[in-house]
């Protein structure tokens, strides 16, 4: 009589685990590139307090 499986041997969790947790430390501090709308907004700005600097 066979034994039925009850999921994935220890090692091959723990692997899947510090994967996870290896993903996580990776993504904590990503930040999506800012889009071309925000970077024009920045430029923008930075050009009307420039030009309001010099009156």
């Amino acid at each position: 009589m066979r034994v039925p499986s009850i999921g994935q041997p220890l090692d091959e969790r723990l692997i899947v685990r510090e994967g996870y947790r290896l993903a996580e430390r990776m993504m904590r501090d990503y930040q999506d590139p800012p889009s071309i709308f925000a970077i024009i907004g920045r430029w923008v700005s930075q050009v009307r307090i420039t030009v309001l600097a010099r009156h």
